[in-house]
């Protein structure tokens, strides 16, 4: 009898769940995730009646696949549609002519909806790969070695998964060729609500890019709650910066920008997101190894979606034969 083969996943966002969705009926599958939470970039951040989502705002499901997979979970309230007043400061304000989806009650929702069924190993950060006996072992950077492993499959971001890929892996040219940009996140918590005639607004020239009062999206906390993200070029130029400087910096951007007052503010915290979004992705949907049993994917193979990463998964596990 043919034993099933042993997955490794590394990441726990919707990529790396997706992926072990598909291939659990099949397969042994251990995803391995450095950080306490799941869901990547679809993350939550609670303190006291304060939440924000800090990383990805919404997302949209334009593909039938990515319909009919959310289609369960708007039947089921982990994903509803949000609908906020739009604004643009410095610029025409948007239309939104498609519905713009949430998790509910917080953007990592749907991945631990996806996740309850999944084997993860949490704040598990892999630091290498190594050959052993036609296997892969993974070696944390705690030291403790995990596995074996008949196939190991990436859905960190192109660099990271760049860093962790051994030299034969086949595609690492087109790991090195993507890039990505970071993005910083400034929350804001307020004891008394401002009166705001706007629920979300994109900000031109700036070093804003985006603020969004987190607490109008549905069933979120009581707490006025204000998510203030960076342009992803200016992120990219203070990467490096002090944490206090880039904080003082958007700080005043808020403040000139919507008339908000950081200094009133009772709960003020920076997350700064090296890689958040796409500006240079592969020329493929996944990038598979089969003969190093190898692969790396997520949603810098594409637009940098939430959706993108959900259909990086999705073709991966199409064209894997396991045998």
């Amino acid at each position: 009898m043919t034993s099933r083969p042993r997955i490794a996943i590394i990441g726990a966002g919707i990529s790396g769940l997706r992926l072990a969705q598909l291939l659990s009926p099949t397969a042994d599958v251990m995803v391995l995730e450095k950080s306490r939470g799941i869901g990547g970039r679809m993350s939550t951040r609670r303190a006291d009646c304060f939440q924000f989502d800090h990383g990805a705002q919404y997302f949209t499901a334009q593909g039938e696949d990515f319909q009919r997979f959310i289609a369960p979970h708007i039947e089921r309230g982990v994903v509803r549609a949000w609908r906020p007043r739009l604004t643009c400061f410095g610029g025409t304000i948007p239309q939104w002519t498609a519905p713009r989806y949430v998790g509910v009650p917080g953007m990592n929702a749907l991945c631990k909806a996806m996740a309850s069924d999944i084997e993860v190993l949490r704040e598990t950060r892999v630091a290498s790969l190594e050959s052993r006996d036609d296997h892969w072992q993974l070696r944390s950077v705690a030291g403790e070695v995990l596995g074996p492993y008949d196939w190991v499959f990436s859905s960190a971001p192109a660099e990271q998964s760049a860093a962790l890929m051994p030299a034969c892996f086949s595609h690492l040219p087109a790991l090195e060729h993507a890039r990505m940009l970071g993005c910083y996140s400034l929350m804001l918590g307020f004891d008394a609500a401002p009166d705001l005639a706007w629920d979300a607004a994109t900000v031109l020239n700036s070093p804003l890019a985006w603020v969004a009062v987190n607490s109008t999206k549905p069933d979120r906390s009581t707490g006025f709650s204000v998510l203030c993200q960076s342009s992803n070029d200016w992120a990219q130029a203070h990467i490096e910066a002090d944490p206090d400087e880039v904080r003082a910096s958007l700080a005043q951007a808020v403040q000139e920008t919507t008339g908000l007052v950081v200094e009133e503010a009772q709960y003020v915290s920076l997350h700064k997101w090296r890689f958040a979004k796409v500006e240079r992705p592969t020329d493929e949907p996944f990038l598979l190894d089969t003969e190093n049993k190898l692969g790396a994917f997520g949603d810098w193979c594409g637009a940098g979606r939430v959706e993108a990463g959900f259909d990086s998964a999705t073709a991966l596990a199409r064209g894997l034969n396991l045998r």
